[in-house]
């Protein structure tokens, strides 16, 4: 007979920390993570005590709501990207707003609508976990846009940039590079290359290895600073 897996060699639950300054949403996400399998490490109600805990127990995410009182949403962020930047941020959002923006530079992953079904809630979170980012291509066409008109002109350090980039990447990588600065989802992109889902995802995975990046928007970040846009 086959011997069963133990425990070591089991994938250990995804933990979470949820960040909202409403009892009742934190605790229907309580609700929505634990039935999902996730493992819930902590709460918090705001954003002073959402620092202190995320420090403490370091979560795989933190699916904080980016309006929490003094408007320390987007403030945090920037202290959780330095003070645990193993911990990656999921925005919590009634809205796609120009926040969401804000935050997403701050350091945040991506982003959730608050009205999205709890299997999209509990998918999201495990996205995030994975180095996924999770935004629109909306949001990611107006977050670079405004790197674009924040960043100096393509100079030659990002020519040099440009360059070890091409020399790194094969052809088809370099194609889906150069389409991550439109923001293009992995279904647009597969649908202009003629390709499926799955490659693609592939392809981004092994950009994001080659170049040292987290996830997809830095690797968007990356493009348009180096002008392979």
């Amino acid at each position: 007979m086959p011997t069963q897996p133990d425990s070591t060699q089991r994938q250990r639950p995804i933990t979470v920390v949820v960040v909202d300054d409403e009892q009742m949403i934190r605790g229907a996400l309580t609700q929505t993570l634990t039935r999902g399998g996730l493992d819930l490490v902590g709460e918090a109600a705001n954003a002073q005590d959402a620092l202190r805990l995320v420090v403490d127990v370091r979560p795989d995410v933190v699916l904080m709501d980016l309006r929490l009182p003094d408007s320390a949403g987007v403030q945090a962020i920037e202290q959780l990207a330095l003070l645990a930047p193993a911990s990656r941020i999921l925005i919590l959002t009634r809205t796609e707003q120009n926040r969401v923006i804000e935050a997403i530079v701050a350091g945040a992953s991506g982003y959730i609508l608050k009205s999205a079904p709890p299997n999209a809630i509990i998918a999201a979170v495990k996205a995030t976990a994975a180095g996924e980012s999770v935004i629109s291509s909306q949001i990611a066409g107006k977050l670079l846009q405004r790197i674009r008109e924040r960043d100096i002109p393509v100079t030659t350090t990002s020519d040099n940039a440009a360059s070890a980039i091409r020399a790194a990447l094969t052809e088809r990588e370099l194609e889906i590079f150069e389409r991550l600065a439109s923001g293009k989802s992995n279904h647009d992109i597969a649908r202009e290359l003629s390709l499926s889902t799955t490659p693609v995802h592939n392809h981004i995975a092994s950009i994001l290895a080659k170049l040292h990046l987290d996830n997809r928007i830095q690797a968007a970040v990356q493009a348009v600073r180096s002008g392979i846009s």
